[in-house]
């Protein structure tokens, strides 16, 4: 299993390495030398590469044949939610191996129903953590934190320039009649202070284009979409 921090324009304000230590950092081949100043574990990605869709099918390309976990490079802190009676409290988990043993077995679920994707919570709050219904049969996997089976089948649709996660979600729906979503581990990322990313001053276009052709290729798929400050949060139809 290797995991995987896609990235650009961010040496030396990496977060996600403070905890996924022995993770592999994929960046321009132009920007190598920079990320290598401060991280170890730096892969170059060939230039003609153009963005984070091509950029997560070449990584998928390039270790077919091993199980690979994606995490954004903006990880702020990753655990659980332990809930009272009326308050709750956020469980970091800081330890590396702690969160291999994890993948390890999102993996083994998953290759145990015969699917490619599993994906986990991406906020780290009670509304959307559910102890009770600890994983999900049919939900999102994106890409703050995905994993995808060694020998997988699926490659991200790059006609997409954003939302790649979400439409390639509700493929492997469509065609394998699931997905494994994590519903009891979280993984908070900051999205909307670092520069780049959700930052870029075309988002919200590239955005509302993703989402008009995502409800174009689903129909009746997408039960509403949120646009909250720099980016439109989608719920499905389930």
């Amino acid at each position: 299993m290797i995991i995987a921090i896609p990235s650009k324009g961010r040496a030396g304000s990496v977060l996600t390495t403070k905890i996924f230590k022995s993770a592999f950092i994929f960046v321009p081949e132009s920007e190598v030398h920079q990320y290598k100043q401060f991280y170890k574990n730096v892969f170059g990605v060939p230039n003609e590469v153009k963005g984070i869709t091509q950029t997560r099918n070449y990584i998928l390309k390039k270790h077919i044949n091993e199980d690979v976990v994606f995490i954004d490079d903006d990880l702020e802190y990753c655990g659980w939610i332990k809930k009272g009676k009326v308050k709750y409290k956020v469980i970091r988990i800081t330890d590396e191996e702690t969160w291999i043993e994890e993948f390890e077995r999102y993996f083994d679920l998953t290759k145990q129903f015969g699917w490619f994707i599993w994906g986990t919570n991406y906020v780290g709050n009670n509304l959307t953590s559910y102890a009770y219904n600890p994983f999900l049969l049919n939900g999102l996997g994106l890409g703050s934190c995905m994993g995808f089976v060694s020998g997988n089948k699926y490659l991200f649709d790059e006609s997409f320039e954003v939302k790649e996660d979400y439409e390639i979600s509700m493929r492997h729906i469509k065609n394998e009649g699931g997905l494994l979503s994590v519903r009891y581990t979280f993984m908070q990322h900051e999205h909307t202070k670092m520069a780049g990313g959700c930052r870029d001053s075309n988002r919200i276009k590239k955005e509302k284009k993703s989402l008009l052709k995502l409800l174009q290729k689903y129909p009746g798929w997408i039960k509403q979409a949120k646009h909250r400050g720099t980016s439109f949060s989608i719920q499905l139809n389930y």
